[in-house]
């Protein structure tokens, strides 16, 4: 809501097509596997060239699940991201099952960030934090994560 609002303030309104695309992408969570079909029947509705995007994400939940990952037990959200600025591709919270305000552990990755900091060369990075207080209440209450 609050893009759309600084776009209508700085450029003018947004064609209504364009709003529409913007909140039907916005839209787009739930279990990864039916993420994939959403954003592919978005793109062809839309006529968007986002195609080698979705097939890399798709690609992402197909090497999560060979590693024993149970992917419909993941949610994936196009509008969730980190709030941080850094940040240039994948990024996750993990939280403990049914608490979803407080993250047990959250990264992803920042490839640009070395050379926001002075490095003449690009750094390919991921990285991620775990909050210890959060993973031993999480303990304490038994349940899993």
């Amino acid at each position: 809501d609050r893009f759309l609002e600084q776009a209508t303030l700085k450029a003018g309104a947004l064609p209504r097509d364009a709003i529409s695309i913007i909140k039907r992408f916005l839209g787009i969570a739930g279990e990864p596997v039916g993420a994939v079909a959403q954003l592919r029947a978005l793109a062809a509705d839309a006529k968007l060239n986002i195609t080698a995007a979705i097939d890399q994400f798709e690609s992402r939940v197909g090497f999560m699940a060979k590693n024993g990952i149970d992917a419909k037990k993941t949610r994936f959200s196009t509008s969730f991201g980190r709030g941080l600025d850094y940040y240039t591709g994948f990024e996750f919270e993990l939280h403990h099952r049914g608490n979803g305000a407080e993250p047990l552990v959250a990264g992803g990755r920042y490839d640009g960030l070395m050379t926001q900091l002075g490095s003449r060369e690009p750094i390919p990075a991921v990285g991620f934090s775990i909050w210890v207080d959060a993973l031993v209440k999480a303990g304490k209450s038994g349940g899993a994560a």
